[in-house]
């Protein structure tokens, strides 16, 4: 799987006001956690950016003084990465928006994305081929909100229709989901097993939303544990 492709803009060139971001907070402990909030404004001569306050599972939080946060700035195709310290939060006089205060850099680091980010992360689930009753066991190498690389003892060929049932965390499984096989990735000669990259079908809004926000929430996961960088 190709690496993304990293690459640093200068901070006025790549945020605007509105856009989305997301906060993964990891200090202090009490408050570890995704956050989310967006751009209002910004001052490139004092080096602050001041964005709504960030909410956590609907609530808004007041982030104290001192906060390390590690932000991600989104657009359609891409990610804005930071490091930065919370200096406020409270009303901001001006508009009278809950409003935060938090450090910017010169330069972000941009992370060109696939329309979904691929997740290295082994899962386990089942599926059948269209029109058998018989259900094969599979693992994956990677998943995301469109596909996953699968590994399987048996043969598939492309084209391939497959029904996929896996539970991903307690609130949300893929029961019986149509998926399609788009690429032979090779086979292991010592296990035989085969390796194929799989796209999934019909998927609605919904459950995208759902797909994506648990790559992400496993991404912060792994990267706080130092299994990816």
């Amino acid at each position: 799987m190709p690496a993304a492709m990293v690459e640093y803009y200068r901070f006025k060139d790549a945020v605007k006001p509105g856009m989305p971001i997301l906060l993964d907070i990891s200090w202090p402990e009490e408050l570890e956690g995704e956050y989310k909030s967006s751009v209002y404004d910004y001052s490139l001569e004092q080096r602050v950016m001041r964005i709504a306050m960030p909410s956590y599972k609907g609530r808004l939080i007041p982030l104290p003084k001192g906060t390390r946060i590690y932000v991600k700035i989104v657009d359609k195709t891409s990610l804005y990465t930071f490091q930065g310290v919370v200096l406020w939060s409270g009303m901001w006089e001006g508009d009278n928006l809950p409003s935060t205060i938090v450090t910017i850099p010169e330069k972000v680091r941009r992370v060109q994305r696939r329309r979904f980010n691929r997740l290295p992360v082994r899962l386990i689930g089942k599926y059948r081929k269209e029109y058998e009753d018989v259900y094969h066991t599979f693992s994956t190498i990677d998943f995301s909100a469109g596909g996953m690389l699968m590994v399987v003892e048996e043969e598939l060929k492309l084209g391939d229709k497959i029904f996929v049932t896996m539970k991903l965390k307690p609130d949300l499984e893929l029961v019986e989901h149509p998926a399609v096989v788009r690429r032979e990735a090779g086979m292991d000669k010592t296990t035989l097993q085969r390796f194929y990259g799989v796209e999934f079908q019909e998927i609605d809004m919904n459950l995208e939303k759902k797909l994506v926000r648990f790559v992400m929430e496993k991404e912060i996961e792994f990267r706080k544990k130092g299994i990816i960088y």
